[in-house]
C-alpha cells in the first residue's frame, strides 16, 4: 500500500515537472527573444545595411527594393488591386538607415507650407508662395521587423527583397510614417517636425520616383 502510495506520489510530481517546464518554455517564447538577443540581431542588419547600401543617387535615394510580407509570401509576385487591404508586398525607394532600423520613400511627395501665424506646416494643393516646400513620405520599419533580406532578388525584381512582419490591423512593416523636406536644387533631406500623414498611404503603395522614370515589372 505504501509504495502504491509513493509510486503515485512520484508520478504526480513527474506530471507536474513536466507541466510547469512547458509552461515556462511557452511563457519564454511569448515574451520574445532576450534583449542581449534583440540587440545582437539589430546590429548584425545594421552593418549587413550599411554594407549593401549604394551611395544616395542624386534624388537622395539609395537604391529599390521590395516590401514583403512573411505571413503573405507565396503571394508574390501576384498583384491584387482590387483588395482592401495592402498588398503582401510593394516596391520602394531606399533612404537610409535610422537609429531603430530603415527608412523607405513609401509614395508621392507633396507640397507642404509653414502657416506664417501658427509656425506649422499643413499640406496644400500646389505652391503658396515662398514658404512651400516638397514632403516626402517615408516609412521607418524598424530592424525587429525584419526577418529576413535577399539581396539579389530574383527574375521579376533583381533588387533587395526585405522580408517583414506586418502589423496585423494596418497590414504595414512601419513604425511611423514621417515626412522629409527638401529645398530647391539641393539633394539635402531633412525631418519635418510635428507633420503627420492624414492617412495611412500605403494602402496603395507607389515609388516615389515614379513621377520621374517609369517603372516595369520585367514579369
Amino acid at each position: 500500500m505504501i509504495f502504491t502510495i509513493i509510486g503515485v506520489i512520484a508520478s504526480a510530481v513527474t506530471i507536474l515537472t513536466g507541466l510547469f517546464l512547458a509552461l515556462r518554455w511557452v511563457a519564454k517564447k511569448l515574451a520574445g527573444p532576450s534583449s542581449s538577443k534583440k540587440i545582437e540581431y539589430r546590429l548584425q542588419l545594421k552593418e549587413e545595411f550599411a554594407s549593401n547600401l549604394r551611395p544616395p543617387d542624386r534624388y537622395g535615394t539609395r537604391g529599390q527594393a521590395i516590401i514583403r510580407d512573411v505571413e503573405r509570401a507565396d503571394s508574390y509576385p501576384d498583384t491584387h488591386e482590387k483588395s482592401k487591404h495592402t498588398s503582401p508586398w510593394f516596391k520602394v525607394e531606399l533612404k537610409d538607415l535610422y537609429y531603430r532600423g530603415v527608412e523607405v520613400f513609401i509614395a508621392f511627395p507633396r507640397y507642404v507650407v509653414m502657416d506664417e501665424k501658427t509656425r506649422k506646416w499643413r499640406f496644400v494643393a500646389s505652391k503658396e508662395g515662398k514658404n512651400t516646400i516638397v514632403a516626402y513620405p517615408v516609412g521607418r520599419i524598424p530592424f525587429d521587423n525584419i526577418k529576413e533580406v535577399d539581396w539579389y532578388g530574383d527574375e521579376c525584381y533583381d533588387i533587395p527583397h526585405i522580408y517583414c512582419d506586418f502589423h496585423r490591423r494596418r497590414r504595414d512593416p512601419f513604425e511611423e510614417i514621417v515626412y522629409y523636406g527638401k529645398m530647391p536644387k539641393s539633394s539635402y533631406h531633412f525631418e519635418i517636425e510635428g507633420l503627420q500623414p492624414p492617412y495611412r498611404q500605403t494602402r496603395k503603395v507607389f515609388s516615389v520616383l515614379a513621377f520621374l522614370r517609369k517603372l516595369q515589372s520585367k514579369c
